[in-house]
């Protein structure tokens, strides 16, 4: 269903690259599904908090790796701008790399009080470290979409969750605390950057050849937007997504954002093995038609839309129903109160689900500053939503609630806004 589901949109020979790399995706994701009942009796809501934390200042920190070069490598006019560009997204990550470590060690015990992530200070090299692998896989997938190399994306996603799971559940099985859990993290990453890598060498080590100073200027300089509108944009988008993890733990205790987390990581499960791979998918094949062909880009988004509402309504209604019940039973009791947390957010993240594959539009037609906009008014409302809570006394439920109504209201205009970029281009080509 999904292969035919992903032929329906892309009326093309490019249909069956997007089938395999959500393939990858698929079977990554059942193996984490088959893998979580497991990690959740190895692990308390206390141990998996910590983890939410240091996931959630890790993905935070990802969106600045790079300053967003790497998103430049797909649209690149030729293959010897974009390995310039993809050179230009290494050397930003190390100089930043070595300036956020040098950061942690010198202020890391200030900084993770001052975030109320006390526990992750015995953990605070393991940041430079994640960073290290995240970000370089994330550069590496880019030159992957570029040259549509989806099996090898497709090994990747899998090889970095057998990877993960395997670590967590290892290391889990001889009590080793909440490490286990960030060490299977790192695991994961280094999984995924070393086979993209290797495909990298093996099969385009040629056009490393064409790397210059003088290119690797001229690529800074022609997408100096992407550090300028594109990183403060994502840092507001994704720090409205993980900001919670610090407002809970603050409010509430590691327990219950460790219970959040899981409820999180578990609704969104749609959105990672359909969304981010339907995505991803959409946005190469947006960017390759480029500005020239906006009504087609048009059609896809729509035909990709409706996809999505029929997809992620059973989900939606599975956990408005049984949220409680299935959470309880399926990773164990003491996780019953997880599934009260994803019947919150069941509909937010239903709404992410069908709306943020359109929202790469921001990106193909260079609108980066619509969506630094909107990212910030989505930051302002999540402050907004943990101030409130914090001042009224909310419980934890209504606080999420609260959130996840704010971040609806943020996802349905960015969608709308997408909408009407595409209309523009089409009446610019008319």
């Amino acid at each position: 269903m999904l292969l035919s589901f992903i032929k329906d949109i892309f009326k093309s020979s490019f249909a069956r690259s997007a089938a395999v790399i959500t393939g990858g995706t698929a079977i990554a994701q059942l193996l984490n599904a088959v893998f979580y009942p497991v990690i959740t009796r190895l692990y308390s809501p206390g141990e998996f908090g910590v983890f939410a934390i240091f996931m959630a200042i890790l993905g935070i920190l990802v969106i600045i790796g790079t300053l967003r070069y790497e998103n430049c490598i797909p649209i690149a006019e030729d293959d010897e701008k974009a390995i310039n560009s993809l050179a230009l997204s290494f050397i930003v990550l190390f100089i930043l790399l070595v300036l956020i470590t040098l950061i942690f060690f010198a202020f890391g015990c200030k900084i993770l009080s001052w975030l109320n992530a006390e526990a992750l200070i015995k953990y605070k090299y393991l940041i430079s470290l994640g960073l290290l692998l995240a970000v370089s896989s994330n550069i590496l997938m880019q030159w992957g979409f570029r040259k549509k190399s989806f099996k090898n994306i497709a090994r990747t996603k899998v090889s970095r969750s057998v990877a993960m799971n395997a670590t967590q559940v290892g290391l889990g099985s001889i009590g080793i605390g909440p490490l286990g859990l960030l060490l299977g993290k790192i695991s994961g990453e280094s999984a995924g950057s070393a086979t993209l890598g290797l495909s990298l060498l093996k099969k385009d080590k040629h056009l490393l050849s064409l790397i210059s100073f003088n290119k690797i200027k001229w690529a800074a300089r022609r997408y100096i937007w992407f550090p300028m509108y594109s990183t403060p944009s994502q840092l507001f988008n994704k720090a409205g997504i993980e900001l919670p993890i610090f407002f809970i733990t603050s409010i509430y205790g590691s327990s219950v954002v460790g219970l959040y987390g899981l409820a999180h990581l578990i609704v969104s499960l749609p959105v990672v093995l359909i969304g981010v791979s339907v995505s991803d998918v959409f946005y190469a094949e947006a960017a390759s038609l480029g500005k020239k062909n906006p009504l087609r880009i048009k059609d896809m988004s729509q035909k990709l839309l409706k996809r999505l509402l029929v997809i992620g309504i059973v989900p939606l209604f599975v956990l408005l129903l049984f949220g409680p019940f299935l959470f309880g039973f399926v990773f164990g009791s003491e996780w019953y109160e997880a599934g009260i947390y994803a019947r919150i957010i069941s509909l937010l993240v239903f709404v992410r689900f069908i709306f943020t594959p359109v929202s790469r539009i921001f990106f193909v037609f260079e609108k980066q500053k619509t969506a630094l906009i909107l990212n910030f008014i989505r930051l302002v409302l999540v402050l907004t939503t943990f101030l409130a809570a914090s001042l009224f006394n909310l419980n934890s439920y209504y606080a999420v609630s609260l959130y996840s109504f704010a971040m609806i209201i943020v996802y349905s205009v960015a969608y709308y806004y997408a909408n009407k970029i595409i209309n523009q281009e089409i009446k610019k080509n008319s």
